[in-house]
């Protein structure tokens, strides 16, 4: 056998099979087995242990439910509940509570849509300025908290005070982050509404060990994964091993943008990664996507995206890792490969996986990650052959099948509105919008004055989706539209520091006026 011919993501199972092996919950035999990947795979199960697990507050909540169950029960039984903690690194962000109770209209006086209460006294004090939560960060540079560039500890950091009058702040890197008023009311009612489940989180991340608990308000689990969360390469201790993360998310496979193993995995295995059992899987497939040549300069990154995704969606790639290659990978950004995995449950593989190169090196050290530690991540990646180079004459892996991808053939395209995959090319645009002028006419009143909804109106727009609120491509896109009175809108930026960019960038305003 040979490392050299096995997949990178083959590789990392490899990694902590290896380094995991006890052998009670992974063998050697399973180590084995992997480095015989090209003939096992399909036919074996495999444990894999992840460096860490990442939890959103809907599935979040339970594990920690049963966390301080169990500690209830060592409590009776006469033991000391304190030693029940998490005995793998877990982070839980609070991020689905939100609501778009008011929009953009409702602030206007006008009727709410969204069925939010109007009457209702609201609190002079957003939620976000009491106190937020410094988390630990990855050791950027650029940090301007009171914590400490390379600090690995999972603490609970210190407290940021803030009165009144002083702007909200990013919780990681204390950026000032723009209050709209329709944000303020929705984070209110949230903050209303979801009141016992938010202080039950506070008291979790005050008595329990190695886990962290994201505050809502800061941003999407999968975006702050990726800014703030993930490691890339893991030091404790001066050792050193590869980042890899389970989630209870399908689309926990963003990560894998950066170099970074992951997937999502349902509620009872994410806690039993928690409470240190490995995860099992099946030794899967892997398809090899050779991208080649160079895209249109009027191809835009969702343009991109949308065509690799039909490619590998008519290419079977379910229930397989997808793995990217070739000359053409080093044309897409971070937040271009990060969009490609984030799709992966349109297209139904379990992952699709970026490794590491020069472009995510270039992109950590844009993003303030600490010269020395990119340093010895680099050459950590390239001695254990993690780490990916185009102008490198080693052979490429092999594969179980191959699936070629020429960027050049790729043309703009408008999809939707419904479905993603309803795309349809520039150049066919008014052929196709006239076959649908067939589709009814209708009006509408609002505020006293009649709208003609005809072909080709909106009547909802938002960007929230976290493959569409943390490209800076699409947000510029969005930010040339014009909205008519009647259309409710919404925009929730990824995290504080996709806000801070936007704003720096000049973008934000625009975007505000659009709702």
């Amino acid at each position: 056998f040979t490392l050299d011919t096995l997949p990178y993501s083959i590789r990392v199972l490899f990694e902590s099979s290896i380094r995991n092996c006890d052998g009670f919950l992974v063998k050697e035999t399973d180590a084995m087995n992997i480095l015989d990947w090209k003939t096992k795979q399909n036919n074996v199960e495999v444990p894999f242990c992840p460096a860490r697990v990442v939890l959103q507050d809907f599935t979040g909540i339970p594990a920690m439910v049963d966390f301080a169950a169990m500690r209830e029960a060592v409590r009776n039984a006469g033991g000391d509940p304190v030693k029940v903690n998490p005995a793998c690194p877990t982070d839980l962000t609070v991020d689905h509570s939100l609501q778009i109770d008011f929009s953009k209209c409702a602030i206007q006086n006008a009727p709410n849509p969204g069925g939010g209460d109007s009457q209702k006294p609201m609190a002079k004090l957003s939620p976000l300025k009491a106190q937020p939560r410094k988390l630990p960060c990855r050791g950027q540079t650029g940090c301007k908290g009171p914590c400490s560039a390379g600090d690995s500890s999972r603490t609970s950091g210190q407290f940021s005070a803030q009165i009144e009058n002083t702007p909200i702040l990013c919780p990681f890197h204390l950026q000032p982050v723009p209050e709209p008023e329709t944000v303020l009311k929705n984070q209110e009612i949230e903050f209303g509404r979801n009141r016992e489940r938010l202080q039950f989180f506070k008291w979790s991340s005050k008595v329990f060990k190695n886990i962290s608990i994201i505050p809502p308000e800061t941003g999407m689990a999968h975006q702050v994964n990726l800014e703030y969360l993930s490691r890339v390469v893991f030091e404790v201790k001066d050792f050193l091993y590869p980042d890899s993360v389970v989630g209870t998310d399908s689309h926990m496979t963003m990560v894998n943008g950066l170099g970074i193993l992951g997937w999502g995995v349902g509620g009872i295995e994410t806690e039993a990664v928690m409470l240190g059992m490995p995860v099992t899987l099946t030794l899967p497939e892997v398809v090899g996507c050779e991208l080649t040549g160079a895209a249109s300069p009027l191809a835009t990154s969702i343009d991109i995206v949308l065509s690799i995704t039909k490619h590998l969606r008519q290419a079977d790639v379910a229930g397989k890792f997808v793995e990217f290659f070739g000359s053409g990978v080093s044309q897409l950004s971070v937040a271009d490969r990060t969009t490609i995995a984030n799709m992966c449950p349109e297209y139904g593989a379990i992952l699709s996986f970026f490794p590491v190169d020069n472009v995510t090196l270039k992109h950590l050290k844009h993003t303030g990650f600490d010269k020395a530690k990119l340093e010895v991540m680099e050459a950590y990646l390239k001695a254990v052959k993690l780490f990916r180079n185009d102008e490198s004459s080693s052979r490429e892996p092999e594969y179980s099948q191959v699936v070629q991808i020429s960027l050049s053939s790729i043309i703009p395209y408008v999809s939707g509105p419904k479905r993603s995959q309803d795309r349809v090319a520039v150049n066919n645009m008014k052929s196709d919008f006239q076959a649908c002028l067939n589709e009814k006419v209708c009006t509408t009143d609002y505020e006293g004055n009649e709208y003609k909804l005809s072909h080709g109106c909106i009547v909802i727009a938002a960007v929230i989706s976290c493959t569409n609120n943390c490209n800076p491509s699409v947000m510029l896109a969005a930010a040339g539209l014009v909205v008519k009175p009647y259309i409710r809108t919404s925009l929730s930026p990824g995290s504080g520091m996709v806000t801070h960019y936007l704003s720096s960038s000049g973008v934000l305003p625009y975007l505000s006026k659009l709702g």
